[in-house]
């Protein structure tokens, strides 16, 4: 891990002066990083958006609540002291050539202590204290480590030794970062490697998990087992819509992949629209009728079943899916469309107009019924005569008020 001692940049040379009159230790170095992150985290956070829901609503039937926000806390602390590693980078490609220092790794345990004595001079003072970098960086050291020590033992109930061991393998990955320039993205690296560093990191997570011990009492509680009673029979807005996206992207990697590989081995891609064609039926009817599921509701343990209480067929999964894509199917064949000649061609008008229809089903339509209607069933729902069903755990128990409350009812005479 960056320390006072291994940045390339010294943050002791670099202080913020504040409007009190007294300077704050915490460089330009250290600021840099956590601003880095704070750019970057939306898109980690939508990168892992799905693999995450996935795995929540196997393990808590639900994506969302505090289990959640500790999740993505814990995702951008990570981020924030990845970036601490690399972060700043040289600032030239002839960087290597006139910096050396970093190249001889500082393997001497607790070397620390001695520059702490260095930089102090002989001054022990709370004010020569507080003023010494040499103390800041010793300190940040701890301090950076420490809340993965708190989240280990809070999150996943990981024991002391077992910690402290992941502790240590992630700075010892940092640091190994540091000695390869960035594995080897750099000629030298630019940030030295120090045992000092391993030594202050696992401390700081040791300090975090003895820190977690009280904390714990006074945080929620993080155990699955009561939210997957209360929540694994909902069938939510958020987990609809988190299974529409995870059937659309699905399907997009499928047809690139396909043309990809089409393209890679000199096939004809002039007729894809049939190939389309044919994986959207087997993706959104065929699987679904033989599963019950297309791959995105399996994901987040969702089902389609008739009102009835059946599985649903292929006639009904057509139209219930049909009309659920058909923004996307019109636009496609709006865009495929060569030349308009209304005049001899008038039925080309239907497709500007269905979109315009479908545009209103969709997105006017299926979120007032979904969000206000008494039985929340959108049109294309009440069109097949379908409805989504959560798929509960084996052995999992639901409470009588729960079940009536969150199980989707079947409509007598549907």
């Amino acid at each position: 891990m960056a320390s006072a001692q291994s940045a390339w940049v010294d943050p002791a040379d670099v202080w913020i002066g504040l409007g009190s009159g007294y300077k704050c230790a915490v460089a330009a170095t250290y600021l840099l990083p956590v601003t880095t992150a704070l750019y970057l985290f939306p898109l980690v956070a939508f990168l892992i958006m799905l693999p995450a829901a996935f795995l929540s609503y196997r393990r808590r039937g639900r994506a969302g609540g505090w289990a959640t926000v500790v999740l993505y806390t814990f995702v951008f602390y990570l981020l924030a002291i990845a970036m601490q590693t690399v972060i700043p980078l040289p600032s030239n490609a002839g960087y290597c050539t006139g910096h050396t220092y970093a190249s001889t790794p500082q393997l001497r345990p607790f070397y620390f202590i001695e520059v702490i004595e260095q930089r102090a001079r002989g001054r022990w003072s709370p004010g020569a204290i507080l003023h010494n970098p040499a103390i800041w960086g010793t300190v940040l050291n701890i301090v950076m480590l420490s809340p993965l020590g708190l989240f280990l033992r809070y999150a996943n109930k990981m024991r002391l030794v077992t910690t402290v061991l992941a502790g240590f393998g992630l700075s010892l990955l940092f640091e190994l970062t540091q000695l390869t320039g960035l594995w080897f993205v750099y000629p030298c690296p630019y940030r030295l490697f120090s045992v000092d560093d391993l030594i202050l990191n696992t401390a700081g997570v040791l300090v975090g998990w003895l820190i977690a011990g009280p904390l714990i009492k006074v945080l929620p509680a993080l155990a699955p087992d009561g939210d997957r009673k209360r929540f694994a029979a909902k069938v939510t807005l958020t987990r609809r819509l988190l299974a529409f996206i995870t059937d659309i992207f699905g399907f997009a990697i499928l047809l690139a992949f396909l043309f990809g590989l089409l393209t890679l081995f000199g096939q004809d891609t002039d007729h894809q629209g049939v190939a389309i064609l044919i994986l959207a039926f087997v993706w959104f009817v065929l699987v679904p009728t033989m599963t019950g599921s297309t791959l995105g509701k399996r994901a987040m343990l969702l089902r389609v079943e008739k009102t009835s209480g059946r599985r649903a067929g292929p006639i009904a999964l057509l139209i219930r899916n049909g009309v659920l894509l058909s923004p996307l199917w019109l636009t496609w064949l709006l865009l495929d469309l060569d030349r308009w000649d209304i005049g001899n061609h008038p039925e080309q008008l239907l497709l500007p107009v269905g979109l315009l229809l479908s545009g209103f089903v969709m997105l006017v339509w299926t979120p007032l019924a979904v969000l206000f209607d008494d039985e929340r069933r959108a049109p294309y729902e009440r069109f097949s005569r379908t409805i989504n069903v959560a798929i509960l755990p084996p052995g999992l128990k639901v409470s009588t008020k729960d079940k009536t409350e969150l199980v989707p009812t079947h409509p007598k005479g549907e």
